[in-house]
């Protein structure tokens, strides 16, 4: 699904074919994982040229302005290695249409076009109803893909024929590629075998070597480890995460999943599609995948794709995604990744995507609105790199992204706001159990985390007023424990605050009231009256422990007492007055009613 398009020049005396040919015929259990050392990442910013792991050395052009050192198959769609470029475009097709698959396009009118005959398709399945969104994923037979705009899709066809007219005219050259794609000669094998060894000899003796049932995308990102940890870097060994996971993400598109083979596979964990748009019934395989990653122990997220062209579509969506969740038996604890909001570029008889971003902001609002309200604090924006760094390029939109999705050599979109993070990094993986082919993500951390295990789906931050208030309590060892979700934050003018998520409990900030946790039996009274939407608001100060198991809690608009872990009562800020006036817990004690 992402990436604007760069072309990297490949500094070899192997043919481009040829290195094509030799990332793609390694199979995912024969790939290892190399530890890659500081010294080794600085060589390859530093010094322009690096070994990727498969043993080719690749040199940009112009290494300074190389968003993503995606190497162009000659016969593939840009930024989609996976789909076949079509032999020609229709003059029908302008250049800012937007190709959505392999035989697809869309005007900038919003009708769908087929691309090499320009006849305007009217199959409901594929371009939905005025009230009935499409199944997104029919327009490519379930596999992902990153919307191109027209004109890249024609700058490659045109190159691809020039190629092609020039290979014609060499019968010997023709031959020679030929023989690159069926079979990397002897050479080939020994060069990258030699360079594999010595760049396995660079590390230090306290790194492992391992083999890795998850696969390097087509252009060189790739698997291997850092700090002692599974780890996932881009084409020139830059590292994306450590403490890294094996993730894919799903849909009925799948099919029955065996999911017993896909966990001893090396899948660790899955973003399951739950549905799209609003009205519509749930992915036809959602209830049984859930099931299975909670009977097996596979952790696991849910993603929702977006139709919403208004704020108002998006609560309803929103509103969808919570009944569907619920349907299903998912809980808030059950997530261990997140709830996403997936914004891509869709199609949808007689509407229009927004590229507004500060619609797109209004929209996503209302959507993690209905979420949080319902009890879903887990959650986040995917999308892809091009999308981002256009209708979606808004810092608050920014803010909350933290799975990007780009098929090429590097992640392009370097905004991610927390040290957790996810890269789909290709749509082709193979998986045991899984029948064809299905997308494959690394999430971890940038920055090392303490005591990120590898048995965590991911590691959190604690941050600003909200962290100094978690050490200030004990860290890990206060009464709330561990973060197990990423902050959340709204930063709307007028309603600015955050919270963050712990094992037993949670931290909630505001410029006025600063940052105070809440758990407990005063946390469950507290969500009884709808959290800060009630009428007690935020928290004012911690909780206070008083004599005879007594507890209380201030907040805006009253306080919260409790005794013992059953019995609660909240006293308004009319008879707290009055209560405090009249000497208080010394005078008379704790309510009882």
């Amino acid at each position: 699904m992402v990436s604007p398009h760069h072309v990297v020049k490949i500094v070899t005396a192997l043919s481009a074919v040829a290195l094509t040919a030799s990332v793609a015929v390694a199979p995912a259990y024969a790939l290892q994982d190399i530890a890659i050392e500081d010294s080794v990442a600085r060589n390859a910013v530093q010094g322009g040229t690096n070994s990727a792991q498969n043993g080719v050395v690749v040199q940009s052009d112009d290494q300074s302005n190389d968003q993503t050192g995606d190497q162009q198959s000659q016969d593939s769609m840009p930024d989609n290695p996976n789909a076949k470029l079509p032999d020609n475009v229709s003059d029908e097709i302008s250049d800012d249409a937007t190709v959505v698959s392999e035989d697809l396009a869309v005007t900038p009118e919003g009708e769908v076009k087929n691309i090499e005959t320009g006849e305007t398709v009217t199959d409901a399945t594929l371009v939905g109803t005025q009230d009935q969104q499409p199944d997104p994923l029919a327009k490519t037979n379930g596999e992902s893909f990153i919307p191109v705009s027209a004109e890249d899709v024609k700058d490659a066809v045109a190159n691809a024929n020039d190629a092609n007219s020039a290979e014609l005219q060499s019968d010997e050259s023709d031959a020679t590629v030929k023989q690159s794609v069926e079979q990397p000669s002897a050479k080939v094998s020994a060069q990258s075998a030699q360079l594999q060894s010595a760049q396995a000899q660079s590390t230090q003796s306290n790194t492992k070597v391992q083999t890795t049932k998850f696969e390097s995308n087509e252009y060189g990102a790739h698997w291997g480890t850092y700090n002692n940890t599974k780890a996932f870097f881009d084409y020139q060994n830059n590292l994306f995460v450590q403490q890294a996971k094996g993730v894919i993400d799903v849909s009925g598109w799948q099919g029955d999943i065996d999911w017993a083979k896909a966990k001893a596979d090396g899948v660790e964990g899955v973003i399951i599609r739950l549905g799209y748009g609003e009205g519509n019934n749930a992915d036809k395989k959602a209830q049984r995948n859930i099931s299975e990653c909670k009977r097996l122990g596979i952790p696991f997220g849910i993603y929702w794709y977006s139709y919403a062209d208004t704020p108002a579509l998006a609560k309803e969506e929103g509103a969808d995604v919570v009944s569907k969740l619920k349907q299903f038996g998912v809980n808030p604890s059950d997530l261990a990744y997140p709830v996403y909001y997936d914004l891509e570029k869709w199609t949808w008889e007689g509407h229009k995507p927004p590229t507004d971003p500060n619609v797109y902001n209004n929209i996503v609002n209302n959507w993690y609105s209905a979420l949080q309200s319902a009890g879903y604090k887990n959650l986040g924006v995917y999308s892809y790199t091009s999308y981002l760094q256009g209708p979606l390029k808004h810092a608050d939109i920014y803010a909350k992204t933290t799975w990007v999705a780009q098929y090429g050599a590097r992640m392009g979109f370097d905004s991610f706001p927390t040290n957790s993070r996810g890269w789909q990094y290709t749509s082709s993986g193979k998986v045991n159990g899984i029948s064809g082919n299905v997308d494959m993500n690394a999430f971890g951390n940038k920055e090392y985390v303490n005591g990120g295990s590898s048995n965590s789906a991911t590691s959190y931050e604690v941050k600003g007023n909200m962290g100094v208030e978690w050490r200030s309590i004990g860290a890990e060892k206060s009464v709330i424990g561990k973060p197990i979700a990423n902050e959340v934050c709204d930063w709307t003018q007028g309603r600015v605050n955050c919270y963050q998520n712990f094992e037993n409990g949670a931290i909630s900030w505001t410029p006025s009231t600063g940052a105070h946790y809440t758990t407990g039996a005063i946390r469950k009274e507290w969500a009884r009256r709808n959290y800060e939407h009630g009428v007690l608001g935020y928290p004012i100060e911690d909780e206070k422990k008083l004599s005879n198991d007594w507890k209380y809690q201030r907040f805006q608009n009253g306080d919260i007492w409790s005794r013992g872990t059953k019995e609660s009562r909240i006293v308004l800020y009319n008879l707290r007055d009055s209560f405090y006036k009249n000497g208080g817990y010394s005078s008379l004690g704790g309510p009882v009613a």
